[in-house]
């Protein structure tokens, strides 16, 4: 048992059980922020890399930012690092919802397991802080809802609670971690990590939220103007209304939904689960995390048919698409059922949906036979076949026990590397070409194949405000050269660096984003916050800097573990019979070597030709401690990250000019959206109601 207090690192060691505290200094804050970063270090340090991933020597390490708690706009999140099993590298998760809010209430910034428990344990932690390993052998078997629901009546309703279910249990490379049951911390199989160390769950009581503020003025104005800025976004209030569900419409719109497991770009019948039909069918009621006037999660029900009662307050586009188009299906009941089995077994829906895909065309082209799957026939659009290879996975049972190693190692087990659609054994599916920005972060993350690591919000689709910030700091016209090879390294490196700042603050991507395209929440805006809570000195480069480390040591992480230039490559989609010329070109990207795009970056990263670290790059951000963990090399070519900011701003600072345009503009389209949405949900009722008097 321990007491903790404000800013410390908890070391739980299960194979001794023994519990110990870590202050974190200014220093280390400085240098690292906080949240991905300081796990990031945490992680370096520790042996984690010259192991397997599920070894006693892997750490896990649940971090908050310094913003979660203070009331600062979407500073909810936490990360979840350690090495992947699915990827065998460099491995981490966000994830949003109360748990962070009451990590930080009893004073913890970072949750460290280390070792093996003997037996099945779940930690508590109560509102002073005192910390206890309990014994968990009666939750051992339960599904995410029922452990959170045991634990809560157990401990109370003042608990948040995060968890695996069968999947971290039975070892499934790609389960996920469920927090305040519906948050999901999905990616590069956390949830593996935690059921191999014995570790059902972590239980905290909450605690009144105020962390150490130092200027709490400085702070307030600060969540005022981003408050103020958010509210007036075009970007926030479409996601208010729409989640990310509408990406299912525009990408089906541009061929670019992952259809029978990326055979295709598009199908007729994805139009059944745009979003109007999932808002006005089965939404009952819009929910927001703590600091979050965007409110992107709903809570949803099926309120008739099979699947009647069903219901949950998370899904998007990532979980429509891999329980959806992936592997043939087109109904909203299907797909809800699907994701909810995904979330109760704990499972990240992404390589989920990439492993069924794979399992189903290997059987559609013969690779795979019905006495395979127990004399059945699985076939793409069938739920039922769906589910049942589910359960088959998460029981590792026959064909499940291959599914329950990820696609890259299922595929490569059955000779089918051709249809896992893998980025450093990540599931990624195919990149699009014309959105060249995007695609490179693809292989440049430092978690394998991913969509979030990089998120270049001023090159995503083009656009009046991405134009705008693209101009102030790229110096390009982003509607011209979204699809051009040229000056794709610098945007991915400044993206990535931004992402990186954004979770060691802690805050969300998906709130925060919108708020540059007005003017603010830049390098400079973080850097007031790292001061206003530190009493720190800090200026816009010292983030960009900090962001620097969090990445280059992820990636001598990952060289450590053998990742080199071959790794940088998109998966390609072969031709077949039915796969069409048009959709294999327009997935098909080979300008990887242009100046522009992986040498650019490798170039802005200050690494060899080959991805791999050098000297002085370390030496220029104060890392010589790690240079010989890190094995880095020498190179004179090598040039500063001040003089290529000559190149890129850390901030956009906009015109007087612009900044009114940008928010007249912006408060247009918030009009217009909510007038869309009436008219929208007015037909759409109007239709039904015509539809249903016919039948």
């Amino acid at each position: 048992m321990v007491n903790t207090k404000d800013n410390n690192i908890i070391y739980i060691d299960l194979s001794n059980n023994r519990i110990y505290r870590e202050e974190i200094f200014p220093e280390v804050r400085k240098k690292y922020i906080g949240g991905t970063g300081i796990n990031t270090k945490i992680l370096f340090d520790s042996e984690a890399v010259y192991h397997d991933a599920l070894s006693e020597k892997n750490v896990l390490i649940f971090g908050v930012g310094p913003a979660v708690g203070t009331g600062l706009l979407a500073g909810n999140r936490c990360t979840v690092t350690a090495k992947s099993p699915i990827t065998d590298i460099y491995g981490d998760s966000s994830i949003g919802g109360n748990f962070t809010i009451n990590m930080r209430s009893v004073g913890i910034d970072h949750l460290v397991f280390m070792g093996k428990s003997e037996k099945p344990v779940y930690v508590h932690i109560n509102k002073q802080g005192e910390i206890k390993i309990l014994d968990a052998t009666d939750l051992w078997g339960t599904l995410t809802n029922q452990a959170t629901k045991i634990l809560l009546e157990r401990h109370g309703k003042n608990c948040e609670v995060a968890c695996i279910g069968p999947a971290g249990e039975k070892l499934v490379r790609f389960a996920s971690i469920i927090m305040s049951e519906n948050h999901v911390a999905g990616r590069t199989g956390m949830g593996c990590v935690m059921g191999s160390k014995n570790l059902k769950a972590i239980v905290i009581e909450k605690n009144e939220c105020k962390p150490p503020v130092y200027d709490a003025n400085k702070i307030m104005k600060i969540k005022k103007l981003w408050l103020k800025t958010c509210r007036s976004s075009m970007l926030a209030k479409n996601t208010n209304i729409e989640g990310t569900i509408f990406l299912v419409e525009r990408y089906n719109k541009i061929r670019h939904l992952p259809v029978r497991n990326c055979q295709s770009g598009s199908d007729s019948k994805a139009e059944n689960i745009y979003s109007n039909k999932f808002k006005y069918e089965y939404v009952t009621k819009k929910t927001a995390c703590y600091a979050c006037p965007v409110a992107c999660a709903k809570k949803f029900e099926i309120k008739e048919g099979k699947y009647k009662g069903e219901k949950g307050e998370k899904i998007d586009y990532g979980s429509i698409t891999s329980v959806g188009p992936a592997v043939g299906i087109f109904d909203w009941p299907s797909i809800i059922h699907l994701k909810l089995l995904s979330d109760y077994y704990g499972m990240d829906d992404i390589e989920l949906g990439g492993v069924l895909g794979l399992i189903l065309e290997c059987q559609e082209r013969g690779i795979i036979k019905p006495e395979d799957t127990d004399g059945k026939t699985v076939k793409f659009g069938n739920t039922d076949d769906v589910e049942y290879l589910i359960h088959k996975l998460v029981s590792r049972e026959g064909i499940g026990d291959l599914m329950a190693e990820g696609v890259y190692r299922a595929a490569k087990e059955i000779n089918a590397e051709q249809y896992a659609f893998c980025i450093k054994k990540s599931s990624a599916g195919t990149q699009a070409k014309a959105r060249l920005a995007w695609s490179l972060g693809y292989i440049t993350s430092t978690r394998g194949g991913d969509h979030l690591k990089n998120f270049p919000f001023t090159m995503l689709f083009g656009g009046y405000f991405s134009d705008l910030v693209a101009k102030y700091i790229f110096k390009v016209d982003a509607k011209k050269e979204i699809g051009t090879p040229e000056k794709k390294g610098r945007v991915v490196w400044w993206h990535e660096n931004y992402k990186y700042a954004v979770d060691a603050l802690g805050l969300c991507i998906f709130a925060i984003h919108p708020i540059p395209n007005m003017g603010h929440a830049y390098f400079d805006e973080f850097a007031e916050v790292m001061n206003g809570l530190y009493n720190l000195d800090l200026k816009d480069e010292d983030i960009f800097y900090a962001s620097e480390r969090i990445y280059q040591l992820q990636n001598a992480f990952n060289v450590l573990c053998g990742i080199g230039l071959d790794d940088y490559e998109w998966p390609v989609r072969k031709k077949d019979d039915n796969i069409d010329d048009e959709y294999i070109e327009e997935t098909t990207i080979k300008v990887r070597d242009n100046p522009g795009m992986l040498p650019e970056y490798f170039k802005f990263r200050g690494l060899t030709g080959e991805g791999k670290p050098t000297g002085k790059r370390f030496k220029e951000l104060g890392l010589e401690e790690y240079i010989e963990k890190a094995n880095v090399l020498y190179s004179n070519n090598v040039e500063s990250i001040k003089d290529l900011l000559q190149q890129v701003s850390l901030n956009a600072k906009f015109s007087f000019k612009d900044r009114v345009k940008a928010l007249i503009l912006s408060k247009i389209f918030c009009l217009l959206i909510d007038l869309k949405d009436k008219k929208d949900r007015k037909e759409y009722l109007k239709e039904k109601k015509k539809l249903s008097l016919n039948s």
